[in-house]
């Protein structure tokens, strides 16, 4: 169930996004500012011009060849429901310069806001309803007995990890809390590169952790990390409309060993959609997590360019070995 306040959200996101786009910006200028202006310029003359006959001439100049185009070709609209519409512009535009009166401040305001809010409707026709795409994959099961066991005497443990699109650049933090101490670990993998099979294809390892040493968390950092634990029980299914197909990954997974309970969260890229609640865990996990220096002096442009540099290397020994059976 979508909730009120994230429809809206997402309303606003996709309404603000396509009435900024400069493609719909040059479509608001040629197909309702344009007529728009035109009627009302031309009418606005004719009522005070003893020429009024030659400014109707003008002003229907206008629809005229608007409709001679339609006819001729369908090169500009695709259904003869555009061509209408276009057309309410241009009556607004008729009427605003039939009663414009330059004495009259009210008018003067009218005459760019009357075209805004047309765009506005139009825009907002579009959007409404948003497409909504599920985000985020959401696990919860009971722990294993084996898991139980080795998490003997931990209350809890929270390991998340963070990386690009191609599992490089992996950042992963793990922190559990134990007779209320809370304690860190973290480390860092550059390029995923290994994982490239003998076939050439490249599957997904978690990179090693187990064999960096456990280090106290400062009562600040205990505080956030708790918070952490709370935010990701709590956490609820969200939804977006947009696509993304590269971006980057996150993964978190929070094992409760009193409530014997285990959740998985894929919260891959939350801020590029703007999912709240996922950039909220996604922040406090920054917050935890060492800073990217730590691990690696590179930019993350000069990592991806020399992870791709070790994975063509691979591919050409996996194909260079074919080759030579």
């Amino acid at each position: 169930m979508i909730k009120t306040s994230q429809f809206l959200y997402q309303l606003w996101r996709d309404f603000s996004y396509w009435f900024c786009r400069i493609d719909q910006l040059a479509d608001f200028a040629i197909y309702i500012f344009l007529p728009f202006f035109w009627a009302f310029v031309f009418f606005s003359l004719r009522k005070k011009s003893p020429r009024k006959k030659l400014w109707l001439a003008v002003a229907l100049i206008y629809p005229v060849v608007l409709l001679v185009g339609f006819t001729i070709s369908q090169a500009i609209f695709t259904n003869p429901l555009h061509c209408i519409l276009i057309f309410i512009p241009y009556f607004v535009g008729v009427a605003l310069g039939n009663l414009f009166s330059a004495s009259k401040n009210l008018h003067w305001i009218l005459v760019p806001i009357l075209p805004l809010l047309t765009y506005s409707a139009v825009i907002f026709w579009d959007v409404y309803p948003p497409v909504f795409y599920p985000f985020a994959e959401i696990v919860d099961e009971p722990l294993q007995d084996v898991e139980l066991k080795m998490g003997q005497n931990v209350d809890y443990e929270i390991e998340m990890i963070q990386e690009d699109a191609w599992w490089n650049d992996t950042r992963i933090i793990a922190v559990r809390e134990r007779k209320d101490s809370v304690f860190y670990r973290a480390t860092y993998r550059m390029c995923s590169a290994e994982n490239i099979d003998d076939d050439g294809y490249k599957k997904w390892t978690k990179p090693n952790i187990d064999s960096v040493q456990w280090t106290l968390l400062s009562p600040e950092k205990s505080l956030i990390a708790k918070s952490l634990k709370n935010s990701i029980e709590k956490y609820e299914q969200e939804y977006h409309s947009d696509l993304v197909w590269d971006g980057y990954s996150v993964n978190v997974s929070l094992k409760d060993y009193k409530r014997k309970t285990s959740r998985r969260l894929d919260l891959g890229n939350a801020s590029i959609l703007g999912m709240q609640g996922a950039m909220a865990i996604e922040e406090m996990m920054f917050d935890l997590m060492p800073p990217r220096e730590t691990f690696t002096t590179l930019s993350y442009n000069e990592v991806s360019k020399k992870c791709a540099e070790i994975e063509n290397a691979r591919i050409q020994q996996i194909e260079a070995s074919r080759n030579s059976k």
